[in-house]
């Protein structure tokens, strides 16, 4: 099937608080790969306003539960059309055609490529996961919750009403993924979006130079988020350059 890139590609985050500088790499990562994209910021009325967004949509929700706050800021964005959804510690390298990726279909999940055999930690932030602690973590929670591409955001609905249902700690944390894999038993067929090009880890090197997303989870990997922001913004400087 043929799609149409005339309308323009649509990006949409979630962030609320002070610190800015995690979603603001981000946007320019966005920028820079797809410069003539639509970004949507999903915030509340107290977060900073962030540079190169199209868009800022302010949702009132509880900063205390993220996960459901951040799936009903997607459902409540009015968003027209198939977008693409992101964690903000990412950086876009490539250009995405997220109507394209779809096609027909509602939804495509990041499938997890990474630690799939690993084994679940059943205590997590002083929260009580007992029923998963050892399974492997590709068999509990399948899909990533980084990257979404959903043909409407009533989809992201669906997903907050599934999480809505669940114990009150998935509201806290794990909640987006628990939902996701809820949500990928009960529909089919799931558009599989790799890990390794949607959500690549940056020491993933056999990947890294494939990957369309680089995604920065965890402490240990935010001092390289800024280290490769900085090198996409000196090539960014370099190609815009005048020739000589």
């Amino acid at each position: 099937m043929t799609v149409s890139h005339a309308q323009p590609d649509t990006f949409v985050f979630f962030h609320v608080g002070d610190d800015v500088v995690m979603p603001s790499m981000l946007v320019d990562s966005i920028r820079w790969s797809n410069p003539d994209s639509v970004i949507v910021f999903c915030t509340d009325k107290k977060t900073p306003n962030i540079a190169g967004v199209s868009r800022r949509v302010e949702i009132d929700g509880d900063r205390s539960k993220l996960m459901t706050y951040r799936l009903e800021a997607f459902a409540k964005c009015g968003v027209a059309g198939a977008a693409i959804y992101l964690d903000t510690d990412m950086l876009v390298l490539r250009q995405i055609h997220p109507r394209a990726i779809l096609g027909n279909q509602k939804i495509a999940m990041c499938q997890r490529n990474f630690s799939c055999d690993a084994g679940f930690n059943g205590n997590f932030r002083n929260l009580d996961f007992r029923e998963y602690h050892g399974k492997p973590l590709g068999e509990v929670y399948p899909y990533v919750a980084c990257c979404t591409i959903t043909q409407t955001p009533a989809i992201w609905a669906d997903l907050e009403a599934i999480l809505r249902t669940l114990n009150p700690k998935f509201h806290l944390w794990y909640g987006d993924q628990e939902a996701l894999r809820i949500y990928a038993e009960q529909q089919q067929p799931i558009v599989p979006l790799p890990e390794r090009i949607y959500g690549c880890l940056p020491e993933a090197n056999e990947h890294v130079s494939t990957a369309a997303i680089l995604h920065f989870k965890g402490p240990a990997r935010k001092p390289f988020m800024n280290a490769y922001h900085e090198l996409m913004a000196a090539n960014s400087k370099l190609v815009s350059a005048p020739a000589n």
